[in-house]
């Protein structure tokens, strides 16, 4: 019986450690709305997505989402440029792609945060989203 009620007791416990394991605020639906429909280059769901992707390979509570919109909006401007729109929309399109051949309607569709968050560090290693990942590092780090 003693064993029983500590097994019972430890694992009560080991649960509630699991719990409040690192949940991340979800993006406020409005101001993510409101960044992507503003794009000039970008449809708003390529800004939704190039946004949720990016807030996967940082995730970091502390990191607010006008940081993020502000590292992410000079991407608007290349999706302007004709010599570097293509490459740059094909990298969006395998973000998509790899959601999609899990079974997903698109990355933003992935309702798993920690699935999403692997497949956004596994895309990253790629070497058109590598530089991507770099960039938008960098760019957190200094604003």
């Amino acid at each position: 019986m003693h064993c029983i009620r500590t097994r019972v007791i430890l694992a009560a416990a080991c649960s509630a450690l699991l719990l409040p394991v690192s949940v991340r605020p979800v993006l406020g639906a409005g101001a993510a709305d409101a960044w992507a429909a503003g794009l000039k280059n970008l449809t708003p769901a390529q800004g939704k997505t190039l946004l949720k992707f990016a807030r996967d390979l940082f995730p970091d509570d502390r990191l607010e989402e006008s940081k993020f919109t502000a590292c992410l909006t000079p991407y608007d401007a290349e999706a302007g440029d004709p010599q570097r729109r293509e490459p740059f929309l094909d990298s969006l399109k395998q973000i998509d792609g790899a959601a999609m051949r899990m079974g997903y309607k698109d990355y933003v569709g992935v309702s798993h945060e920690d699935e999403r968050i692997r497949l956004s560090q596994m895309l990253a290693e790629g070497r058109s989203l590598r530089q991507f990942k770099k960039s938008v590092g960098q760019c957190l780090e200094t604003n």
